[in-house]
């Protein structure tokens, strides 16, 4: 069953105006025929911040944040959460496959695998920033490469620290961008809680 406020979004992506129930049942129709190409996949890991000037570095990788941006995302942090999500490589197949053939799902399919991906990836990622909470931490939300002043190539650093090609299969351009197409990567700070 899919969730429906990943319908919402996709409804979004599509420019759907108000209550569409042609294009929801379209949405509908289109996972339902293809669900098998929805691969969540996610890896993680802990870095102990090691120094902050001039840039933010961390204990046990070659990972280094440049940006007043993350800088200001860190304030008062101890360790790094990375994280690398995809749905994989059969997802962008079968909608390449789809825009030969039918595009209209395609399109639909495309819209799907966005909203799909990022409610999955802050679902997956939830989880483990709660176990960290119950350590007696606080957690931020996660920042990708590309916000800010955050370099897109930072997601080659997060990628490679977390030897996330060859354990879920997900790459970085030459530009910088991520393949397959919907991934995600991206940081999450987290600060000891403070006893008063």
């Amino acid at each position: 069953m899919l969730d429906d406020l990943v319908i919402k979004d996709a409804l979004h992506y599509l420019g759907a105006k108000g209550e569409d129930n042609s294009s929801r049942a379209l949405l509908e129709r289109v996972y339902s025929e293809y669900k098998e190409v929805f691969l969540p996949r996610q890896i993680t890991a802990f870095y102990p911040l090691e120094d902050d000037c001039p840039y933010l570095t961390f204990s046990g990788c070659e990972i280094v944040l440049d940006g007043e941006s993350i800088r200001h995302h860190f304030a008062g942090a101890t360790e790094g959460l990375f994280s690398a999500f995809t749905l994989g490589i059969a997802f962008d197949r079968k909608v390449r496959e789809l825009s030969l053939t039918r595009p209209t799902e395609s399109v639909a399919l495309n819209a799907l695998g966005s909203a799909y991906a990022e409610r999955k990836a802050d679902e997956l990622l939830r989880k483990v920033r709660d176990e960290k909470e119950a350590q007696g931490f606080t957690t931020t939300f996660r920042f990708c490469p590309g916000y800010g002043d955050l370099p897109l190539e930072t997601n080659r650093m997060i990628v490679s620290a977390l030897d996330a090609t060859k354990k879920i299969g997900l790459i970085v351009t030459e530009s910088g961008l991520l393949q397959p197409m919907k991934s995600i990567v991206g940081v999450t700070a987290c600060r000891p809680v403070r006893e008063v």
